[in-house]
């Protein structure tokens, strides 16, 4: 385990052994002062910065954070129960390429109850090695999900009152069923958006219209049964298409 040196003023914990590139450095000073959580990884997704806020927000002192795997210590689950934070996630393989993805929402256990992060994601390019190569930031939306749950619940019980829906709509639930019969251009673009590539980036790789791409990625999301890319990325990486 890392040992730390003082908590800076703006309270972020680091290992004693290993300074930062000074960009970053500033950059989680300044993170730090934010309500969020703020924490970073290297390359091999260990631990290297803790903020104040993350320790109180995860309920895990820097002390049992720093040097450990992030997927470890924070035990995210996606929507479906799901392990969500996992070695060389989607979110981390995007981030040793300097790109960066849609923020996301992950339930995590903390004392008996779930509780829901949404998580943003900034990229640190030209990281040294063991130098922090994406830093996290972490916030408390677990009364935003309570809400669209009970908006999802009401929706629900309208639908079973309604006599004009045939039963098949009634019981078949907000997602559709998933059908992974991908062609090979979806698998293609499928992969590129795991490598964080955006409408524009992937125009330019494949050759193709903007317009052309937005129509693959929502066949893609179809076919999948998601609601963004990223779950569509987490969807295909279970079903080892990626």
């Amino acid at each position: 385990m890392a040992r730390l040196q003082a908590p800076s003023a703006a309270g972020v914990h680091r290992p004693r052994q290993r300074a930062e590139a000074p960009a970053t450095e500033e950059l989680l000073r300044l993170l730090s002062r934010s309500a969020d959580g703020v924490f970073a990884v290297d390359g091999k997704q260990r631990i290297v910065s803790w903020s104040e806020a993350a320790a109180d927000l995860l309920n895990c002192p820097a002390g049992q954070a720093l040097g450990r795997y992030c997927y470890e210590v924070v035990l995210g689950r996606d929507y479906e129960g799901h392990p969500f934070c996992r070695r060389n996630c989607p979110t981390m393989r995007a981030a040793r390429r300097g790109r960066g993805v849609a923020n996301y929402d992950i339930a995590c256990r903390r004392n008996g109850d779930d509780v829901w992060l949404n998580v943003s994601i900034v990229p640190v390019p030209n990281a040294r090695p063991g130098d922090a190569v994406a830093i996290h930031l972490v916030r408390d939306v677990s009364k935003r999900r309570h809400a669209e749950r009970l908006a999802q619940a009401a929706i629900d019980t309208v639908t079973r009152f309604m006599s004009e829906v045939p039963d098949a709509e009634r019981e078949r639930g907000p997602y559709p069923a998933p059908d992974p019969s991908l062609t090979g251009r979806e698998i293609e673009v499928l992969r590129l958006l795991a490598d964080g590539l955006g409408t524009e980036d992937l125009a330019r790789r494949l050759w193709l219209s903007k317009a052309t791409v937005r129509n693959h990625v929502q066949r893609l999301l179809a076919k999948l049964g998601t609601h963004s890319r990223l779950e569509a990325v987490l969807y295909g990486a279970r079903l080892g298409l990626i």
